[in-house]
């Protein structure tokens, strides 16, 4: 009898932290198998970097910036990424002369258990634009609530102007 129940609360347990790696319990945040742990116990996605390739170009040139993630979960993840860039400039404020406005790119991504995910998207500078730099965020959320974002800025070469 007592060998009986023995079994049956060793099958209860192991049924019971199955359950809670269904249902996104403590379990499914564990970090990835590979690579740097997750910072937090609770953390559903991680950013690993986020990046421009090259990180400086020509005015008139063009760049991808490369945001790379983990999901921290033993289950699939689909979150929101928003990605946003502005032209800046350190000789003046509000936005630089001819310099467009870039809207705000959104797109799904969905995160098999425990995977890293590459996302680029590459950006083009303007030569009539006078910025020196394109400042790019993207935001990661999931059901409306941010879980992380990463900034990175692109430099404009300009060339020297002889006076």
């Amino acid at each position: 009898m007592l060998r009986r129940l023995s079994v049956l609360l060793t099958a209860a347990a192991a049924l019971a932290t199955a359950a809670a790696v269904t249902a996104g319990g403590p379990a499914a945040a564990a970090p990835p198998t590979s690579g740097t742990p997750c910072a937090a116990a609770s953390s559903v996605i991680r950013v690993d970097g986020f990046a421009f390739s090259p990180p400086s170009v020509p005015a008139g040139g063009s760049s991808a910036a490369t945001l790379t993630a983990t999901n921290c979960t033993v289950r699939s993840q689909t979150v929101n990424e928003t990605w946003s860039g502005r032209f800046l400039s350190d000789t003046s404020t509000g936005y630089p002369t001819g310099c467009p406005v870039y809207d705000p790119l959104p797109r799904t991504v969905t995160f098999a258990p425990r995977a890293q995910v590459v996302t680029t998207t590459t950006y083009l500078t303007f030569a009539g634009c006078t910025a020196d730099r394109l400042r790019v965020s993207v935001s990661v959320s999931q059901g409306g609530v941010v879980l992380a974002s990463r900034t990175a800025d692109l430099l404009i070469q300009r060339p020297a102007t002889v006076g």
